[in-house]
């Protein structure tokens, strides 16, 4: 909560929506962390907070990116892929081996 609170969040709410949507679809477990939040927001918010910065794996990053690009596309995988620059298979066997489930996530 503090993290949230003590982000200057310059998109007002524009980005605190696009945050909760992000940090909603890349939560597995029963509640949202900060590790939840887009690297960016989080790295940015560690800034204004004064903490360390989170160290993420190449891997981490490759779900982040994934996780914003379905989010920003409303589920959409091939909207996802052609925003990412991969193909719509790339797309799904990154869900798979990070285990996003967007049925749960959209109520497809």
């Amino acid at each position: 909560m503090k993290l949230l609170m003590e982000y200057p969040w310059p998109g007002n709410v524009r980005e605190l929506k696009g945050a909760f949507e992000f940090a909603f679809v890349s939560c597995q477990d029963t509640m949202i962390q900060p590790h939840h939040l887009a690297p960016n927001l989080y790295k940015e918010a560690h800034r204004y907070t004064q903490q360390s910065t989170a160290i993420y794996s190449i891997e981490e990053l490759k779900r982040q990116e994934l996780m914003k690009a379905l989010v920003d596309c409303g589920g959409n995988q091939s909207k996802a892929a052609r925003l990412l620059g991969v193909s719509r298979a790339t797309v799904w066997k990154r869900m798979k081996r990070f285990g996003i489930n967007l049925k749960s996530k959209y109520g497809n």
